[in-house]
Parts: C-alpha cells; sequence; structure tokens
C-alpha cells in the first residue's frame, strides 16, 4: 500500500508542473542496460547485459526548477544465472530474457534554475522520479550448457509465463547527454511460483530538442 501511496503522490506533482511549463520538447534515449530479477528463494540470480532506447517528451520549465516527462521505451531485460555443474559436469547455467514497452512518467527536479546563458538544459543537472507501467511483449528461456544454448521463445499470453502489465518505480540522475536511471520493479514477472520483481540499471545517451 505504502507503494501506491507513493505513485500516486509523485503523479499529482508531475501533474502540476504543466502550470510552470514553458514549451514541449522531444529527443531521444538509447544504451546499455543491466537487469536481473529477484526472485523470493532464490539467491543465484545476477545481472545480464542488453540494451533500451526510446523517445521523451518533456515540458520544460525554463523559469522553475520543476518539470515533467514521459517515456516510451523498449527495453531487453531478464537475469542470468550464476554458473553451475549439471549431474554430468557440465557447466550449466540459465538465462531468461523478457521484451518490454515501458512507459516512464517522471517528475523532473533541474537542480538549478537555467541562467540566461542557458540554451538548453542539457548544462543542468537534473533529477528523475515517477512511476512506470510495462507491457511485457514475449521472451526467451534459455538454457546454456558448455556454452552452447538452447531457447524457446514464450509468449505473455500464456498460462504459466510472464505477467502482461508490469509497474514500478524509475530513477535517473543526467548532466549534459548522459542519464543514469534505475528501475525498481513492484509487480511480479511471472504469473506462477515464488516473488520475482525486475531491476534495471540503464546508461543511456539522452537529448532534447
Amino acid at each position: 500500500m505504502k507503494g501506491k501511496h507513493v505513485i500516486f503522490t509523485l503523479l499529482l506533482l508531475i501533474a502540476s508542473t504543466s502550470a510552470w511549463a514553458q514549451r514541449i520538447g522531444g529527443g531521444l534515449l538509447v544504451g546499455p542496460a543491466l537487469s536481473t530479477m529477484k526472485i523470493s528463494g532464490n539467491d543465484s540470480t545476477t545481472f545480464r547485459a542488453d540494451f533500451t532506447g526510446g523517445v521523451r517528451i518533456a515540458l520544460i520549465p525554463e523559469h522553475f526548477i520543476l518539470g515533467g516527462e514521459i517515456d516510451i521505451l523498449y527495453s531487453r531485460q531478464g537475469t542470468s544465472s550464476k554458473r553451475g555443474l549439471d549431474e554430468a559436469g557440465n557447466t550449466i547455467r540459465y538465462l531468461e530474457k523478457s521484451h518490454y514497452i515501458n512507459v516512464p512518467l517522471l517528475l523532473n527536479v533541474y537542480l538549478r534554475r537555467w541562467n540566461e546563458d542557458d540554451e538548453d538544459e542539457s548544462r543542468i543537472p537534473r533529477f528523475r522520479i515517477g512511476p512506470q507501467i510495462g507491457f511485457c511483449i514475449g521472451g526467451n528461456d534459455v538454457k546454456e550448457v558448455r556454452g552452447k544454448r538452447k531457447q524457446q521463445y514464450i509468449t505473455p499470453w500464456e498460462s504459466d509465463t510472464f505477467n502482461r502489465i508490469n509497474y514500478g518505480l524509475t530513477a535517473a540522475l543526467s548532466y549534459w547527454f548522459v542519464e543514469v536511471r534505475y528501475t525498481f520493479g513492484m509487480a511480479n514477472v511471472f504469473k506462477e511460483g515464488e516473488k520475482s520483481v525486475n531491476h534495471v540499471i540503464s546508461v543511456t545517451w539522452s537529448d532534447i530538442w
């Protein structure tokens, strides 16, 4: 319940920023991402590397410190297990790959006011925070034995695979065209089994016009 209260409060703050917005800008985000899943009763999960990318639309407050933003991102996520040995002594590990369309709605806090010589927001440090909703569009269940992979494509409309809807909280720090973003999942990734939530860290090139 506390998480829902935080999301509701952030939504109110983001909605209120429209009163101070001076213009609307758009931009791109693209870069590498590290993702994992925290699964109850399983301490063998670790991060796997992939990428994320998409577009952003922002309300830019050229004479205030609060703004708003909505992103539409394609994100390749998942998790990897630590390497181990099977009964035959072969090196083995498992990977779970998931594909999402994520839509974060963010409050932008500019860490200083705009100066007269500021041409854009890139030279102003920015902190972003807000709720995110994600839509799972598929994934792969991968078994790797002695470096050879066997993949099985799975879909979120199968009865025992991914939940179609995922949500959580996103926070980011931006300066110049570089942004470091962390998303903390709050909904179960899988339909069945133990509690499973996403954790994603991305470092993106991010601009705005």
